[in-house]
């Protein structure tokens, strides 16, 4: 598993010192952070966020507030892959939220966030019209190398105002990825009940995977200045919903006393220093969703809860079990697809057991939920692609005999998927890890009396999004992990 890392400290050349140690600021009223894909079309948030952008980019290139500089920030410090992923995004969105509300004169402006898994993951018809909502209308070019002292792993950037979805296709519209995006699989991620797990989960499939279906072929979505597009902050508004309805059901985030001093900027445009322990709070930080505050008025303590179903009464505290490693490096290539056998001996014993975990269904009254023990795949020290290369999805199948890179995510032998969203931090010198669900194909072997005894095969098929996409792209695998959860 990867370590808490050590504190990192930020030098930002478009930030005003002295940093002030701040959250971002709460209002009286909490921002309720509501669904973009149930809109009314007059409602009065896309126009003021048209507003906003464009004040924005009407600013001085010396204003850190500026379209450019906001975007900038994420080139430098974004930390993909690594143990702070939802927390420096979720300073990172908010901040930037104010910073609209301020430009504006609105301090209750309040980003919406996109739920992937409605109406077929598409965009609201206000980014395709003629404002500044429209990543093509903005025609921000990003032309630009981060500094020697980034932490990312972003080089020359040079990506263009385009969106591969258009009016009338989502995220969910090529079937061989449309499983990714629906509300079963967000709620099987929401079931982890390990940060770990959790975390590289939905960062690694519906989050590095839309990355990489609204940017290619060669969109800002899918490289380092990805906050040029509108879409981005909004995108990560639904990442970030989804892990607050993973806190509020009770489930805990790790202690991380990592200091981000002076890599955002308060809506006066001001450094700020905060910690990453310090996002853990959402509403502390002034806002929340309107799918925990229809369920959670206020965050309860289970403890203080009556015991209302047989999983309160069974052991929270299933320790994870290990049913067998593989360790050979091997290299996966596109449209090919690659094998990798792990000895599994004890998998059939440990597949229909019981597991228990934090219901997010009914945040109103946290409580456990139980469920049949799941199996998953930890993919260890992968390597990325070549740059230009990342362009790819990585469908993962469960002993598919007639495997090709044209089968749909609706094939009962494929497990999930997951994708690279540009180039590895420099702190990722083993490489990246991945987590792909491998339960439902499993299982269904099981059923048919098709489970190998002592052998579990797991395939990796890379599959390109579009027809002009990377042909040579190809990645290594260090090792890989089959886990019973």
């Amino acid at each position: 598993m990867i370590t808490r890392r050590q504190v990192l400290v930020g030098i930002g050349a478009t930030v005003i010192a002295p940093y002030l140690f701040t959250l971002p600021s709460r209002s009286q009223t909490v921002r309720v952070r509501r669904d973009l894909t149930k809109m009314a079309d007059d409602d009065p948030f896309f126009s003021q966020y048209a507003q906003a952008i464009e004040k924005m980019h009407a600013l001085p290139d010396s204003d850190p507030r500026s379209w450019r500089n906001q975007a900038i920030i994420h080139a430098n410090y974004c930390p993909h892959g690594m143990d702070d992923f939802l927390e420096w995004h979720r300073f990172y969105i908010t901040y930037f939220e104010e910073i609209c509300g301020e430009i504006i004169g609105d301090p209750g402006f309040t980003l919406p966030y996109w739920n992937w898994s409605n109406n077929e993951g598409r965009l609201p018809r206000q980014f395709f019209d003629d404002t500044p909502l429209n990543v093509v209308r903005l025609n921000d070019t990003s032309n630009y190398t981060p500094p020697s002292w980034s932490r990312s792993g972003w080089r020359d950037i040079q990506t263009v105002g385009t969106r591969a979805l258009t009016l009338t296709t989502g995220l969910m519209s090529d079937p061989r990825f449309s499983q990714i995006f629906n509300d079963n699989a967000i709620d099987s991620i929401k079931r982890l009940s390990d940060f770990e797990l959790f975390q590289r989960a939905v960062e690694g499939t519906p989050h590095n995977t839309a990355h990489v279906l609204v940017g290619d072929p060669n969109g800002h979505m899918i490289n380092g200045l990805s906050s040029l597009d509108p879409v981005f902050w909004l995108h990560h508004c639904n990442v970030d919903r989804i892990w607050a309805e993973w806190q509020t059901a009770m489930n805990e985030t790790p202690t991380n006393n990592m200091h981000y001093d002076g890599q955002f900027v308060d809506k006066q445009g001001q450094g700020v220093s905060v910690t990453a322990q310090q996002s853990h709070d959402f509403k502390a930080m002034g806002f929340t969703y309107d799918s925990i505050e229809t369920q959670a008025p206020g965050m309860l303590n289970p403890a203080d809860l009556p015991k209302e179903s047989i999983a309160d009464t069974l052991d929270t505290g299933q320790a994870t079990v290990s049913l067998g490693v593989a360790g050979n490096t091997v290299k996966s290539t596109i449209n090919t697809s690659t094998n990798l056998k792990v000895s599994t001996p004890e998998l059939a014993g440990n597949l229909f057991g019981s597991r228990v975990f934090k219901a997010t269904k009914n945040l109103s009254r946290p409580r456990n939920a139980v469920e049949a023990s799941r199996v998953m795949a930890v993919l260890k020290g992968v390597s990325y692609p070549a740059m230009g290369d990342e362009r790819i999805v990585v469908n993962v199948f469960v002993d598919c005999p007639y495997i090709s890179p044209k089968i749909p995510s609706t094939d009962p032998h494929f497990a999930g998927a997951f994708a690279f969203f540009g180039q590895p931090m420099k702190e990722m010198t083993m490489g990246g890890n991945f987590v792909v669900d491998l339960t439902k194909p499993v299982r269904r072997l099981a059923e048919q009396g098709r489970l190998k005894e002592n052998e579990l095969t797991v395939q990796l098929m890379p599959v390109m999004v579009t027809p002009n996409g990377p042909k040579d792209a190809e990645f290594k695998v260090s090792s890989i992990e089959i886990l019973r959860v």
